[in-house]
């Protein structure tokens, strides 16, 4: 009998269940009553909420009086059922619909899925209806009209799409319209403006779009409107300000444009007012400060021009002014000081400049300051020890001087003003803010040492020093303080680490790197067990790695590059098996490479270059390089580098190298290596760099290599490879540019398909057995700049096919066994520079068209047979192009008035033997003051003989030191390289018209020195480095390199650059331009560097540049490695610097679309309708930022355009950048 009960409650419960979900409602309503009702409603879910609604299960209670459930006689009114500890996750109950009296409903937090049933708009006795925080999805229908008496509908966070219907502005008696973070899209209607009663709107977090109705106007009893984060643009109506109740209103985070309409201050009760990313512009309205209720005023990240008004002192209740990056100028206006409620006020990325008014000092409700880069100016004033209350206190990147005040300041616990001129001995009174948790005092020019200065700082956590003049020993106190980062880079502390430093017991990052600390490692370093990076590169530390350094088992990053390191490199190191990176380059390391490196498992970066280590590469050198997972603390950048070139490393390279698989780079140059290349290497796919040369690798050519789609370079010169280079291979190369296969011992043909690679624009394959003819197979046009086959063993004629690389500009065929005649269409080559036949058996006349060559700048014919009358007209022609170039640009030497023509510097590598001579000569209208000559004395002395904490840059011409002249002015010292010298002379010459080069965005060169055959070169310091550094190395860089800021290096640097190529004539060419060689000063102002080292050149803006540039991704497809140089060159170069400006990426690097480089990924996005997700992410959410964007990324592609013909001057360049600023 029970069992048939059973059976037969569970087949009414079955009943009941379909009935809820699936079965109509006009049935349902005929055979239940409300009561009959919620026990279904309740048995449809009971099993899931027993733990929630209990009343709802016992059998004695009345329906009614379950929790959450109220009625009237016999029919249910309210049903509030919020499900926040226990959601449902059930389709949304049809069961609800048959509730014809309801009038409360709450079902938030239920997780609900599905549409809402079109029934369920009929319950029109409902008031209040509350769904929020569920996963209800669909439209809502214009039925909804049916609700009248509805004075609250909440809809938030589900996922409702689709146009609000105009029939909501039937809901006249809505109170409350909440319908936040769904994905309602299209215009807002109009009708919503008929909801007279209405208090509250929330629109915000959907896709709404269009104006905002001016029709909101006429909501007279609105307290709160909030619509952020939508995409509604045009200018804001002033009839906002018919809204006087308004308490709150939030627009932020839309593309609202013009300017605050004047009507806003008719808002006398509004209290919180959020303005942040639109796009407003004009000045702030005066308007604004009779909002004398407000307290909350956000503007930030908008386009406002001009100051802060005057009166907006009058915003007595005012406690958080929030005005980052709003494109504010002007002072602080000094009636601020008479808001005396602030508690926070950032104005930081603004243009603000004077000093701290004084009335300031009476904010003693300050709790957080942010002023960072503006362009403030004065003394960090004493009285901000007036503000008791202040907690973080941010003034850095600006143009602040002095000592730094004493800080009584109890509350402080953050404190940076970093990038300052702040100046003078620290002080311990710094202590007295016993908060103090967070201190950034980095580039300024504090000097003095540390001892006792922050040692009762005890709740000290982060101490940031570097670059500044510290000098003096490290203080053994620091380690006993509760520091985790300890940053002192680039000072001048000196003497020995104490061991009390590695006492500490929270130290988790140390750098001091760049001073001139020497002694060895100290054992103490196995006590500082929470240590997880090590930067101690550039100082003097000599003597043995320390084996102790093996029980840092938390360590991470460990670089000690450049000391005086000696012995072996201990295997208990390799105990850190926690190591990512680990750079022990450019020390005096001997032995072998231990093999417990396999114990390296997250290794992705290996620097032990520039040492004098023996042996073989062990067979775990790849242990790590794999993809695994880098732990939670990680977060510097690493490169898959496995550099261990110049050391007198033996024997081959391992079978393992293909356990490397995340790899980019393989230096492996000028070692001992031998026997053959392995194929492994094949198999790494990221590898884009691949340099063997110098050593003595043997055997064949591998095929494999030649069929790895990222590989860039591959430089395997000067060994003793063997056999034939592999055919069929080149055309699945996409991304090779650079091919250097010189000095090897390879007979056979050069196969045609090598120049079916459409990225090659290096081919070296001189100093080898090579035979046959030579001939080119093109599919595509050539991209190929530098083709050097001499002394091979080529004959035959000379192939017409030569002429069809039509972007070669240097050609070197001398000492092969070439016969017959020279095909005249070699004169197609109209890039040709330099042109070398020697020492071959050429036969007939020498076709003078050739001669006829723009730019041809030297030709090498000995051995060739030519007639007399031929020889003659060379020489004629030779004669009238050099009268041409040169004859009308002079510079006469001081002492003996003698015509000076300087050689032009000559490569390391081989293959531009030969010294051409050009002219150097400036317009005499630029000449201003003539140039420092400094001794050699003053810069031994400043640079402490040449120490390696004073290098701040190395690069291809030399490097260069930040010295100090006796006077105080900071400089930049380069040291020229001994490759890239002239004589006296000519140095001298060169130096006084160069130096005359003045512009705004040039790094103007001050002075010179010649000692012996030392060169110097001394240029203005520039504070904040190069624009790769902070494209690429800098956290904080989205914030300091926001889209104003590089919109104006991008036009900054422009302008510098087509002062070169037009300001005068002859013309300059840079040759090198890249992000590195872009400079930017204390306001981030750009300045293009390196200038003076580029060449003079003549009219015909064509030379051979005999340095090699080795980044890629920099390049222009007419020529190699910057082996010629143009204006049209220049401009493809600053092409790829705007586009990095642009995207955020990096020149090299994007995976395998169009070579990896960013030319090709750019072209590639656009040509795919992608061009807005090429910008960079960090600024998608300002669309006038957008816009402006896509503008210079258009001129950027016009700037890296093939054909050099079709690329814009600089001067147009800057033309087009000026029309595309925003006004």
């Amino acid at each position: 009998m029970n069992t048939s009960l059973l059976r037969w409650k569970c087949s009414c419960i079955l009943i009941i269940m379909v009935i809820c979900f699936v079965y109509p409602l006009s049935k349902a309503d005929t055979l239940f009553d409300d009561m009959q009702l919620l026990k279904a409603f309740r048995d449809s879910f009971i099993d899931r909420r027993d733990d929630i609604i209990s009343s709802w299960s016992h059998s004695q209670t009345s329906p009614c009086n379950w929790t959450g459930i109220r009625c009237d006689g016999l029919t249910v009114s309210q049903i509030d059922l919020s499900c926040s500890v226990s959601p449902l996750n059930l389709p949304f109950p049809r069961l609800i619909g048959a509730f014809r009296s309801l009038k409360h409903l709450n079902l938030s937090h239920c997780a609900f899925t599905g549409h809402i049933f079109p029934e369920f708009w009929n319950l029109k006795k409902l008031e209040v209806l509350d769904l929020s925080y569920n996963r209800l999805s669909g439209r809502l229908p214009p039925s909804i009209a049916n609700l009248k008496y509805l004075r609250q509908l909440i809809l938030d966070d589900n996922n409702f799409s689709g146009r609000l219907p105009s029939t909501i502005g039937q809901l006249t008696e809505l109170k409350e319209l909440s319908l936040r973070a769904n994905s309602f899209s299209g215009n807002l209607p109009e009708e919503l403006g008929s909801l007279q009663l209405l208090q509250s709107l929330d629109i915000s977090s959907n896709i709404l779009s269009g104006n905002i109705p001016a029709s909101l106007g006429n909501l007279r009893k609105l307290l709160f409107f909030t619509a952020r984060q939508n995409r509604f643009t045009g200018r804001l109506s002033p009839g906002i300000g018919k809204l006087r109740m308004l308490q709150i209103l939030d627009l932020a985070w839309n593309s609202l444009t013009g300017t605050i309409p004047a009507a806003i201050g008719n808002l006398k009760d509004l209290r919180v007012l959020d303005l942040q990313s639109c796009r407003f512009t004009g000045s702030v309205s005066e308007q604004v400060s009779m909002l004398s209720n407000l307290t909350y005023l956000n503007l930030a990240q908008n386009d406002f021009d001009g100051e802060l008004p005057s009166n907006i002192g009058r915003l007595l209740n005012l406690v958080y002014l929030i005005a980052p990056n709003s494109g504010l100028t002007g002072t602080i206006p000094s009636q601020l000081g008479n808001c005396k409620k602030l508690k926070i006020i950032d104005l930081s990325f603004n243009l603000l400049d004077g000093p701290l008014p004084e009335s300031l000092a009476g904010l003693e409700s300050i709790n957080s300051l942010l002023l960072d880069s503006n362009r403030l100016s004065g003394p960090v004033p004493a009285w901000i020890s007036n503000w008791k209350q202040v907690q973080s206190l941010v003034l850095s990147q600006n143009l602040f001087s002095g000592t730094l005040p004493p800080l009584n300041l109890p509350s402080l616990s953050h404190l940076d003003v970093s990038a300052n001129l702040l100046s003078g001995e620290l002080s311990s009174d710094i202590c007295n803010a016993s908060s103090l948790a967070s201190l950034v005092l980095s580039r300024n020019n504090f000097s003095g040492s540390l001892n006792g200065i922050f040692k009762d700082c005890l709740n000290l956590t982060d101490l940031i020093l570097s670059e500044n003049n510290i000098s003096g020993e490290l203080p053994g106190y620091l380690g006993e303080l509760q520091l985790i980062t300890l940053e002192l880079s680039m000072n001048k502390l000196s003497g020995k680490i104490p061991d009390q430093l590695w006492e500490s017991k929270t130290l988790m990052a140390i750098s001091l790197n760049d001073n001139l600390l020497e002694g060895s490692l100290s054992g103490a370093v196995t006590n500082i067990l929470t240590l997880e990076r090590l930067q101690l590169d550039n100082n003097l530390f000599g003597g043995r790695i320390t084996p102790g350094i093996g029980k840092l088992k938390n360590l991470t990053n460990l670089s000690l590059h450049g000391n005086k390191l000696t012995g072996e490199i201990p295997s208990e190191l390799f105990e850190c098996t926690k190591l990512v990176s680990l750079d022990l380059g450019a020390n005096r390391l001997t032995g072998k490479i231990p093999k417990s490196i396999s114990k390296l498992k997250l290794l992705d970066n290996l620097v032990l270059s520039d040492n004098k280590l023996y042996g073989p590469i062990p067979e775990e050198i790849c242990s790590g390089f794999q993809k695994v997972p880098l732990p939670d603390s990680e977060y510097t950048q690493h490169y898959g580098m496995l550099d261990l070139s110049y050391n007198e490393l033996e024997g081959p390279i391992p079978h393992t190298i293909k356990h490397c698989t995340v790899v980019t780079e393989i230096l492996l140059q000028n070692n001992k290596l031998n026997g053959s290349i392995p194929e492994e290497i094949a198999s790494l796919a990221n590898l884009t760099l691949l340099d063997l040369s110098f050593n003595s690798f043997s055997g064949l050519m591998v095929p494999k290599l030649f069929s790895m789609m990222n590989l860039q370079g591959v430089i395997l010169s000067h060994n003793q490879l063997q056999g034939l280079i592999p055919d069929n291979f080149w055309p699945s190369l996409p991304s090779l540019a650079k091919l250097d296969l010189s000095s090897n011992c390879l007979r056979g043909p050069l196969p045609p398909s090598l120049f079916c690679i459409k990225s090659l624009t290096y081919l070296d394959v001189s100093m080898n057995s090579l035979s046959g003819r030579l001939t080119v197979d093109l599919k595509s046009t050539s991209s190929l700049l530098v083709l050097n086959v001499s002394n091979n063993q080529f004959c035959g004629t000379l192939d017409e096919s030569v002429s069809k690389l039509a972007s070669l500009s240097v050609l070197d065929l001398h000492n092969n066994i070439f016969t017959g005649s020279l095909p005249a269409s070699l004169s197609n080559l109209a890039a040709l520079t330099y042109l070398d036949l020697s020492q071959n058996n050429f036969q007939d006349p020498f076709p003078c068209n050739i001669c006829t060559i723009q730019g041809l700048v030297f030709t090498n014919l000995v051995g060739l047979a030519v007639g007399a009358t031929v020889v003659f007209l060379i020489l004629l022609i030779g004669l009238l192009k050099w009268k041409t170039h040169g004859q009308d640009i002079k510079i006469l030497d001081n002492d003996k008035g003698k015509l000076v023509m300087t050689p032009e510097s000559t490569s390391s590598e081989g293959l531009l033997r030969k010294k051409i001579k050009e002219p150097l000569s400036i317009n005499i209208a630029t000449f201003e003051h003539s140039l420092l000559r400094i001794k050699a004395a003053d810069i031994v002395s400043a640079t402490e003989n040449f120490s390696k904490s004073y290098i701040i840059g190395d690069g291809g011409f030399g490097t260069v030191y930040r010295a100090s002249l006796p006077e105080g002015r900071i400089i930049a010292v380069k040291r020229l390289n001994g490759g890239h010298l002239h004589g006296e002379r000519e140095f001298l010459a060169e130096m006084e018209t160069i130096g005359k080069v003045k512009h705004e965005n040039l790094v103007p060169l001050l002075g010179y020195c010649v000692f012996a055959d030392e060169r110097f070169l001394i240029y203005e310091y520039m504070e904040n480095g190069s624009l790769d550094f902070w494209l690429r190395n800098q956290a904080d860089a989205v914030e300091a390199l926001d889209w104003p800021t590089r919109f104006k290096i991008c036009l900054g640097s422009a302008r510098g650059l087509a002062f070169l190529h037009h300001g005068f004539v002859p013309h300059i060419i840079h040759r090198d331009i890249k992000s590195s060689n872009i400079l930017l000063d204390r306001n981030f102002e750009p300045r293009v560097s390196d200038f003076g080292l580029a060449r003079i050149i003549s009219a015909c803006e064509s030379h051979v540049s005999t340095v090699l540039a080795g980044t890629f991704g920099y390049i222009p497809p007419e020529y190699g490695q910057a082996m010629v140089a143009t204006t049209k060159g220049d401009v493809y170069s600053f092409g790829v610097v705007m586009l990095e400006l642009v995207t955020g990426r990096a020149p090299v690097g994007q995976s395998d679309i169009e070579g990896g480089n960013l030319v090709g990924w750019v072209r590639w996005m656009v040509a795919n309708g992608s061009e807005h997700e090429a910008l960079d992410a960090s600024f998608s959410s300002s669309a006038v930022w957008k816009v402006q964007m896509l503008h210079v990324l258009s001129i950027a592609m016009s700037c890296t355009n093939d054909e050099p013909w079709m690329r814009p001057t600089m001067l147009e360049v800057v033309k087009l950048l000026k029309q595309s600023k925003i006004t």
